[in-house]
Parts: C-alpha cells; structure tokens; sequence
C-alpha cells in the first residue's frame, strides 16, 4: 500500500510538473490569442483601406498612395503609426479603440497567469521573475500580433456643444500632439490661453492629461474619432473652463 501511495506521488508530481506554466509558455499563449483576436479587425482594416489607395491613384497622388501602403503594412503587422495619412485618420482611430477592446480579455488572462507564478515558488527565483516582467512589459505594450498600445490622431478641434445626433457646433479651437510629448493649443476666441503646453497618454491611448501653463491639468477622454476636453474651474476671472467636444481635424481636400 505504501508503495501505491508513493507511486502515486510521484506521479502526481509529475503531473503537476508536466502542466507548470512557465514564462515563455505565455508569451507563446498571448502571442496567438493575441493574433486571432485581432485577424478580423485586421481583414476589416484592408478592406477599409484599399478604396482610398485606390481614390489616391486615381486622382494621381502616387506619393500619398505608397505612403498609405506602407502605414498600412504597418498597421497589419502591428507597427506604431504616428502620423496617418489624412485620409486614414479617422479610420486608423476606430481601429486603434477597436483592438484595444478585443485585446483586454486576452491581456487580462496573461497577467493572471504572470500574477499566480508571481504569488508562488517561482516568484522567489529572479531569473524567472526577470522573465515575467519582460512577458508583462510585452502584453501591456500589446504586443505580438496586435501592436504597441494605440497611439492618438495628432489633430483635434474641439467645439463647445454637442447635438443629439453627434455633430458638434462652431469650432472652437484646435489642439496638436506632437509625438515629443508638447502640444500646440490654439484658442480662436480666447488668445490668453498659452499656445503650447505638454500632454501625457494613458496605456491604452483614450484618457489624456493636457498641463497648460497657468490653467492647471485639462483631462481629456478619446474613443475613436471623438472625444472631450474637461477643463476645470478657473482659478482666477481671465480663465477659461467649462467640457469642450472633440473632433479628429481632417485636412481639406
């Protein structure tokens, strides 16, 4: 009996070893989960795209047609694109919050495999807790098939009303993230409001800090192609406040 039991054991320690999960385990895992999460939105993204590569051919822009390709390409393989082409803008926004969605419950289970390795024996080994973090620094990034966190369009208007059916009133003025972390602000009806300023980008690209000299922290919340500008009491009777509207700026034809 006692040789059952042991046996027993052993295999069950077997077992157990055979099923432990291990960094490059779920790195692999995510990887996959990751890629078929987004081969839909990716298929729907081609289809989107093609039409205005053609447009640009036919209306004989080659220059902004190869370039579009390219941020295309980029797009499919889960590169950063930064500056889309004018047409894409838009586009390139409700993809960018599509794949976020679609990426959150393949990322939420990488993280709950990183956090029980964490909690257990393997959390006391650095080799394997410098893996994980490499693993954890992967999945939040969106990594492996899906990309790197969205970035956010680089021009905005924004507006002081909003109707029922989504259009928004007059412009109002304009904000410019540039990709060095400062932003240009132009204030069509208020010229106090400093011309530039710095912003800061949560991980996934919708919520965003906005410090302008002088006027505090402005928090904005972006989803897709829309968004606001929540600029919060003034501090003294020259400033401004008050929820602006957002609206991705697309250039004139």
């Amino acid at each position: 009996m006692k040789h059952l039991l042991l046996l027993a054991s052993l295999l069950l320690a077997s077992f157990s070893t055979a099923l432990a999960d291990t960094p490059a385990k779920i790195a692999e895992d995510y990887r996959k989960a990751s890629a078929a999460a987004v081969a839909k939105l990716n298929e729907t993204l081609e289809q989107a795209t093609t039409p205005l590569i053609a447009k640009l051919i036919s209306n004989g822009d080659t220059a902004g047609a190869e370039q579009l390709t390219a941020q295309l390409t980029a797009k499919l393989d889960g590169e950063m694109v930064p500056a889309p082409h004018a047409s894409a803008t838009l586009l390139f926004a409700q993809y960018d919050q599509a794949r976020i969605k679609a990426l959150e419950p393949v990322q939420k289970a990488g993280f709950a495999r990183i956090d029980a390795m964490l909690s257990g024996k393997e959390g006391k080994d650095l080799a394997t807790v410098t893996e994980l973090g490499k693993v954890r620094a992967e999945i939040a990034a969106g990594e492996g098939g899906a990309g790197p966190a969205a970035p956010i369009p680089e021009q905005w208007t924004y507006h002081a009303t909003e109707r029922p059916d989504g259009s928004v009133g007059p412009t109002h003025g304009e904000l410019h993230f540039h990709p060095d972390g400062t932003v240009s602000i132009k204030d069509f009806a208020n010229p106090k409001i400093p011309h530039s300023g710095s912003w800061k980008a949560s991980a996934k690209g919708d919520k965003v800090v906005l410090s302008v000299p002088g006027f505090g922290d402005w928090k904005l919340e972006l989803k897709g192609g829309t968004g606001t500008l929540d600029r919060p009491a003034a501090a003294s009777p020259d400033q401004v406040y008050g929820l602006r509207y957002l609206r991705v700026k697309v250039p004139k034809a």
